[in-house]
């Protein structure tokens, strides 16, 4: 799970076409946002006053009607109400909130890093790379969401990666996958599967299997897998090789997504 506490009191002293682009990026944020992310407010966005004791919500009404009457009420009534008041305090708030992987604070900030959000833009970047800091075997079933965009993991596929744990082959298999993601997402648009552009574009070990193989039922069967309810089960020839663990996948080339269907020791040769 993932904390982000609105923090309005950042906004003071801001220039209001920043204030409105982060407001903006926050609410874009909660509409994307993953069902392991939770948003917070305590009350204080319409509370807050400069230095000349005009308040924040009277400042943007005047130049964003519509941010004020629409956007940001609605965006408040979906957030969860806290009873601590936000502050730029992040070892507070793990202490309050000590459940979550990471507790971050929006607002406007003069740099964003782990805790500081100001934009959707690093919203997404930071979230993946917060999932990828946490992410082991028992937990990938969740952190998935944050870290694929495209490639699919099969059922049996899950349990084969849970069993991994937390070490060095889970981090090669995690590795592995993102890049699949990555191929899947950039250059997998339209056409068909590409294995030299993942090869050399990706850096991904990866080749198809041997006639020798193919032409053997028994070596055949063992490289048949189930790719998903829709599908049902297909030979899966293209392999990552990542040291001692294969991967095998079955990449769709009706809806140019790539299936990971088997992670696990090196298959029969013979």
């Amino acid at each position: 799970m993932i904390n982000y506490f609105f923090f309005p009191e950042s906004y003071n002293g801001a220039d209001l076409t920043s204030i409105k682009s982060s407001v903006d990026g926050l609410n874009e944020a909660m509409v994307k946002k993953d069902k392991n992310e939770l948003f917070y407010e305590d009350s204080s966005f319409y509370l807050i006053q400069d230095v000349n004791g005009q308040f924040l919500f009277e400042k943007l009404s005047h130049s964003y009607k519509d941010l004020t009457t629409r956007v940001i009420p609605s965006m408040l009534r979906r957030m969860k109400h806290t009873t601590v008041k936000v502050v730029d305090n992040i070892t507070l708030l793990d202490t309050q909130h000590s459940g979550a992987w990471v507790n971050c604070i929006w607002g406007l900030f003069s740099v964003e890093d782990k805790h500081h959000i100001c934009s959707f833009k690093f919203f997404c970047l930071n979230r993946k790379d917060i999932a990828l800091s946490v992410s082991n075997g028992m937990n990938f079933h969740i952190t998935k969401s944050f870290l694929l965009g495209k490639v699919q993991i099969a059922d049996n596929t899950m349990e084969q990666i849970s069993n991994l744990g937390s070490g060095s082959d889970f981090n090669k298999v995690l590795k592995a996958i993102c890049q699949l993601d990555c191929y899947n997402m950039e250059s997998w648009k339209t056409g068909s599967f590409q294995l030299r552009i993942l090869q050399q574009n990706y850096n991904v070990t990866i080749s198809d299997e041997s006639d020798t193989v193919k032409r053997n039922p028994l070596l055949k069967q063992q490289r048949y897998f189930k790719v998903s309810d829709e599908i049902g089960s297909q030979y899966c020839f293209y392999h990552l090789k990542l040291d001692n663990i294969r991967i095998h996948i079955y990449p769709n080339e009706f809806e140019k997504v790539i299936y990971v269907t088997y992670v696990g020791k090196h298959l029969d040769l013979r």
